[in-house]
């Protein structure tokens, strides 16, 4: 059916990313990478590079905050995860 080393590629819909977003608990620590990582297979008019992060907190404390990301695209939706920290572990407990 596909020749060798040929991968069929899947587009994900935004919703998708909202609802793997959304199910996010893990330490501070890796909570930029495993966010990035929830984005693979998705694109806004051939744009897949997400942005955002360099106005997360350098250091997060416990306490909830309001993060946002998007792709890089001027057009793009932009989300805001909402997590709470407590004691270095990280939940996003919603997704607009």
């Amino acid at each position: 059916m596909f020749e060798e080393n040929q991968i069929p590629v899947f587009r994900v819909t935004l919703k998708k990313v909202i609802e793997r977003l959304s199910n996010i608990k893990c330490e501070v620590s890796e909570l930029q990478d495993i966010v990035l990582e929830q984005f693979d297979g998705y694109e806004y008019q051939d744009c897949e590079d997400v942005v955002g992060f360099d106005k997360w907190p350098k250091n997060f404390t416990d306490g909830d905050y309001r993060l946002n990301v998007k792709i890089d695209h001027p057009d793009a939706y932009e989300l805001t995860l909402y997590v709470k920290i407590i004691n270095n572990n990280a939940e996003i407990y919603n997704v607009l």
